[in-house]
């Protein structure tokens, strides 16, 4: 401990006395552990905290499955969570909640509060206590208020209670007005219970509250949460619920055939999107961090090959050669543990304007919610960690190069003689160079073909006009939640009449779910004059509520037929409008105007829809989806519980805003709308999982390539040092100043090509890395990595230049006197 005590306390002193030196690795490499551990602390935030309830790494989530597509995930219906809570022997208790939630409209809170939105879900009597949450105040619901009656109970989030309620304690026990209804406050959640589900922060809780259409076996609309026994294990929960299942799809052929059931940890949830974005940007600042380590191994081979006649005296007076490598070494953790202080500090700096550019499917993890990135010990420890063995990575190559120099010639350094003569690491130093090159590469080769990625994604037609359109939320209460007949049956009407009229608005209408936000519901169907294909096997369509004039108002051509108008009401003939890849895959080289199908098997009692025409294909999960059949119903025969208002303007839509909103007040001031923002936004939002990884790895790239050719020009103009006596004799014996230029040159590019061909091999590593983040373009595209070798061949060739060109001009005087 003495001896490392000394060697900390002389490697201070000797860079204390090389400062710019120090400065130089220390910046350096805080630039790279900085860039780890901005990274590593999004990971510890979105993936390795675990979920803020009772033991969780006990509960789980419970699937239904096809048997077409037994990897997707379904939701599940009512009766089969009562079989499977009945039957099983793998979970300490089981709950549901509505798998879609929805916006809840709060009035009635004071004379001087404005309605508001906020997103609720419905939820079974044992979710709480499932998750082994306590309220704050009051209590949760009871087994006996899950059926609908009379009285109606309500539990809010903290913040709900602070924010519109000011936090009155009295609150529990009194009635609010949630969606025009009379909802008795029960109980308030703490603090640290914040629920996030589909990407939205829940607010607002009411009991399941179970409709007739929930009864129904087809009819799967609830997500279940499960808590597992002591000592039993995800696998055998999965087991004993397909076994579950089978028996199930036996037992009622006709809603559950070849339906089954799987398990999967609520931990890891969505964790593989997230982590499949994560882990590539991990590895693009893991190269940065090698370039740095490179760059500083690279000043320090330097500054050894200057220190050669002190390290020299050292070994003359008994130091060994492994107590001359511990102090390298030391000195080398010095500068790595210093760069890591700089570089947390510069985390701890930036995390607050990172939480916005954040792609929404990772700042929005289900089940737990956060606003700021954790900097707890996890993340100081991964800093620490990665210090270290950046200080050991940059300074184990000067450690054995300044143990392997001869020692009678290290004494002679400084006794006139060039330090060291010819520089006998310039070899390592170049391989170093190579390397650093190659990292560089695979840098710019990833930020290259997510750049190609992106430019291929924005020349994909939506299928709408996005242009000129405003959009906003409206919560619309009805009878049967996800079923007509509507609350509203006016409403579209009403929004026409109200919004159409206003200056500078050319048409409105409404939408269930709106383009390019992700996938809508979805229903099986029959179709008419077709054999019964079985539950199992039936055909299964998107799904969604439109009011007239929808498809004009987003400006979506329609292919045959007509649109929904006023007079497709409820008492009306029911219809659908379907998609052009509806019409292809089901009635193929024929016309599906006038053709029937209904929801659900040929025993179902809903009707039969007359299709009335056929619209083209739209974008609906993102500009990067495939177009997948779809059929929309007319609001008024339908319904929906929330619509999204879609308006298209004469001008800047966001100008209509405010009009908007005051004219959909006026119409029923208890209905307030929410969410509201443009469909070029929209559009823009659904680029952002793979906007997000573009930018940081433009930025990462960018800052491997200065790092690179601040090394290349530290490098070339060291070597040119140390050659100059060298090149003072060719320039005496008559080389001219271009053949010395050449000859620097061509030395440093032919590692440089060493390093471009190290690069484009490692870029097959690309394929897996970039996995799922590109569209369009091949991980191994080689118009793109031949653009990108050339931009750092380019740039190497411009660094290794200017200290060739310095070298050039030395008088051959001066250069003959060096030594």
């Amino acid at each position: 401990m003495g001896t490392l005590l000394q060697d900390v306390q002389y490697g201070l002193r000797s860079l204390t006395r090389s400062r710019g030196f120090a400065v130089a690795s220390v910046l350096t490499l805080a630039l790279g552990i900085g860039a780890n551990t901005m990274i590593f602390s999004v990971i510890n935030t979105v993936l390795l905290q675990p979920l803020p309830y009772v033991e969780p790494n006990r509960l789980v989530m419970v699937w239904e499955t096809t048997e077409r597509v037994p990897e997707e995930r379904d939701s599940v219906s009512l009766p089969n969570y009562r079989d499977w809570q009945a039957e099983n022997h793998a979970f300490e208790g089981m709950a549901l909640f509505d798998a879609i939630g929805k916006g809840y409209n709060l009035s009635g809170s004071g004379p001087d509060s404005d309605p508001e939105q906020v997103s609720g879900v419905r939820v079974s009597a044992s979710f709480f206590p499932l998750l082994g949450i306590k309220p704050y105040l009051g209590r949760t619901f009871r087994p006996e208020e899950e059926t609908p009656g009379k009285d109606r109970e309500v539990v809010l989030s903290y913040g709900l209670w602070k924010r519109r309620y000011n936090g009155d304690p009295a609150l529990v026990g009194r009635t609010l007005q949630v969606d025009g209804d009379d909802y008795k406050v029960v109980g308030v959640m703490p603090p640290e219970f914040q629920f996030q589900y589909r990407g939205l922060l829940r607010e607002l809780w009411v009991p399941i509250g179970y409709t007739d259409g929930d009864q129904q076996r087809d009819s799967r609309s609830f997500e279940v949460c499960a808590r597992l026994k002591p000592g039993v294990t995800v696998r055998q929960a999965r087991a004993e619920m397909e076994s579950l299942a089978q028996s199930l799809s036996r037992q009622y052929p006709q809603d559950d055939a070849g339906r089954g059931a799987t398990v999967t940890p609520m931990s890891r949830l969505e964790a593989r999107d997230r982590w499949q974005t994560l882990r590539t940007l991990l590895a693009a600042v893991g190269f940065v961090l090698l370039i740095a380590c490179v760059n500083v191994a690279n000043l320090m081979l330097a500054r050894s090959a200057v220190r050669q006649k002190e390290l020299g005296v050292r070994r003359a007076l008994g130091a060994g050669q492994a107590r001359i490598a511990r102090q390298l070494l030391t000195e080398s953790l010095l500068l790595s543990l210093a760069g890591g202080a700089a570089g947390f500090l510069l985390v701890v700096r930036s995390t607050a304007f990172l939480i916005p550019i954040l792609p929404y499917h990772i700042r929005t993890p289900p089940f737990q919610h956060f606003d700021t990135l954790r900097m707890d010990g996890r993340v100081f420890g991964f800093a620490l960690l990665i210090s270290c063995l950046a200080g050991v990575l940059a300074g184990i190559a000067p450690a054995f190069s300044g143990v392997g120099r001869d020692l009678n010639r290290s004494l002679k350094a400084g006794v006139g003689a060039s330090p060291g003569g010819p520089d006998s690491g310039a070899r390592l130093r170049h391989a170093l160079v190579a390397s650093e090159v190659a990292l560089a590469l695979l840098v710019l080769a990833g930020a290259g073909l997510t750049i190609d990625s992106m430019a291929r994604l924005l020349a994909v037609k939506p299928g709408l006009d996005p242009k000129n359109v405003l959009t906003m939320e409206m919560s619309l209460p009805q009878f049967n939640i996800y079923y007509g007949p509507p609350f509203h049956p006016l409403f579209c009407h009403d929004l026409d009449e109200s919004i159409g009229a206003l200056p500078g608005v050319v048409s409105v209408s409404s939408i269930s779910h709106l383009p390019l936000r992700g996938v809508p519901a979805d229903r099986g169907f029959t179709i008419e004059g077709r054999p019964d294909p079985g539950a199992g096997n039936m055909a299964i369509s998107n799904y969604a509520v439109a009011c007239p004039n929808y498809f004009a108002t987003l400006r979506i051509p329609l292919l045959q037929g007509r649109e929904f108008t006023d007079k497709d009401r409820l008492a009306a003939p029911p219809v659908a409008i379907i998609n052009a890849s509806m019409a292809r895959r089901f009635w193929p080289g024929q016309s599906a105007v006038g053709e029937r199908f209904k929801q659900g098997g040929y025993n179902s009692t809903e009707p039969w829809l007359t299709v009335i025409g056929v619209v083209q294909d739209v974008r609906q999960g993102g500009l990067d989806g495939d177009f997948v059949p779809q059929f929309f119903r007319p609001y008024a025969q339908a319904a929906w519980p929330v619509m999204t208002i879609v308006v298209r303007t004469a001008g800047d839509p966001l100008a209509l805003a405010a009009v908007t909103k005051k004219a959909l007040a006026d119409i029923d001031p208890d209905q307030p709308v929410s969410n509201i923002r443009t469909m070029k936004e929209v559009l823009d939002d659904s680029l952002g999982p793979r906007r997000f990884p573009m930018l940081l790895l433009i930025t990462f790239s960018l800052l491997a390539l200065v790092l690179a050719a601040v090394g290349l020009v530290g490098v070339v103009s060291y070597s040119v040092a140390q050659r100059t006596h060298e090149i003072g004799i060719r320039m005496a014996l008559g080389a001219r100043r271009t053949d010395v230029l050449r000859l620097v040159v061509s030395r440093t590019m032919l590692w440089v090509a060493v390093g471009v061909g190290l690069g484009l091999i490692g870029s097959v590593s690309l394929r897996r890395l970039l996995a799922g983040l590109l569209y369009g373009v091949s991980p191994t595209d080689p118009v793109v990595l031949g653009a990108v070798s050339v931009l750092l061949a380019a740039v190497a060739l411009l660094a290794s230049y200017i200290p060739a060109r310095r070298a050039a001009k030395v008088d051959p005087l001066v250069a003959l006197r060096w030594e």
